[in-house]
């Protein structure tokens, strides 16, 4: 029987239903099939992105650089960072690249030598030194010359050959970008994101990854981990179904608390809140209406007994619960919530019965 080559539409298909890291392997060996791998729906479990590595699914791909010198005797050692010709770590704003997001400034015209002490005897003595970048993933190790590839080069390079250049729609189940600065290929669809965990929370960070993503589908799950006193509204949170937030401080007024447009909010670090400063939220959430829906679910670590508080929007209140009434058409309530183990406050607003 006379074999027939698979038609374009069907190529797009079997791929479809492919592991991500067997489709992007794939490609790389058949260069017939790459314009159906990008134009193939695809859809990447986890996709976890750090400086010197990247993770998709379970498949880790780690990078290193390699130095072996000869100084009186041989020296070597393997470093998770980039360095210059004399061994000096290279600053973030240095390995910026076009389509590059820098998520943090680190500042640092004054480096400091974070590996060995002396100079590359290759630069000072013309001493023979083997510098390689290795590519670590799945037990197998890749080598590259140092010379003609940068770890935050190669970074680019995977993530380009990977989710670079696609045209067809594709999903991220669970996206971590946990790295200072997103290299992020320059032409590509925005994905749309299931489970977004943006790791420390910096208000330009969320301005880097807007552009990225696919903001007209709802982001169902958003983490954050706060580190500031305050955390500013963005238009992207108003495309949060529900927003986490660990290590969230307190402000005296709860002020960025209630100002983010997020739906449903939950912070899941045990709040401090005692009877005065349970009395400046309940105060904090009466100040205006909020729209009929809005949740805000609060770890604490014991009850406050609310029918202690009083307020002229009071409707009826308990020793765990109390209904203000927001507006003519919405009511507040305040009350305790067990689940599994741990002790909440939930903040809501209901349609008046």
């Amino acid at each position: 029987m006379e074999s027939k080559p698979i038609l374009f539409c069907d190529t797009t298909t079997v791929l479809t239903y492919m592991e991500a890291n067997f489709r992007f392997n794939l490609a790389l060996k058949i260069p017939s099939i790459r314009k159906a791998e990008k134009a193939a729906p695809l859809v990447i479990n986890r996709l976890e992105l750090h400086d010197n590595r990247l993770i998709v699914n379970d498949t880790e791909y780690k990078m290193k650089v390699y130095r072996e010198c000869q100084t009186g005797g041989w020296s070597s050692d393997e470093v998770d960072y980039d360095f210059d010709g004399k061994g000096f770590q290279i600053s973030l704003d240095e390995s910026i690249q076009p389509g590059d997001v820098l998520f943090f400034y680190d500042g640092n015209e004054h480096r400091q030598r974070k590996w060995l002490a002396h100079d590359c005897p290759e630069i000072k003595s013309s001493l023979p030194c083997n510098h390689y970048i290795r590519l670590y993933v799945a037990g197998s190790m890749y080598e590259l010359p140092y010379k003609s590839m940068k770890i935050y080069q190669l970074m680019k390079r995977l993530l380009t050959m990977f989710i670079g250049n696609r045209r067809g729609e594709w999903i991220i189940k669970d996206f971590r970008p946990q790295n200072n600065v997103l290299r992020w290929p320059v032409d590509t669809r925005k994905p749309i994101v299931r489970n977004f965990d943006i790791g420390t929370y910096r208000h330009n960070k969320i301005d880097g990854l807007q552009p990225i993503i696919d903001t007209s589908v709802p982001i169902p799950i958003l983490k954050m981990r706060a580190t500031s006193i305050t955390i500013e509204d963005h238009p992207l949170l108003k495309n949060v179904e529900h927003l986490m937030i660990s290590n969230h401080l307190f402000t005296y007024d709860f002020s960025d608390l209630f100002s983010i447009q997020t739906p449903n909010v939950t912070l899941t670090t045990p709040a401090p809140l005692d009877k005065f400063t349970l009395g400046r939220l309940i105060s904090k959430l009466m100040e205006k209406p909020r729209p009929i829906g809005v949740r805000y679910s609060i770890l604490v670590r014991k009850k406050m007994n609310l029918n202690q508080y009083s307020h002229p929007a009071e409707i009826r209140k308990y020793k765990d619960a109390i209904r203000l009434a927001m507006g003519s058409e919405a009511v507040a309530v305040i009350r305790y919530s067990k689940r599994r183990s741990k002790t909440w406050l939930i903040i809501e607003v209901v349609a008046k019965n």
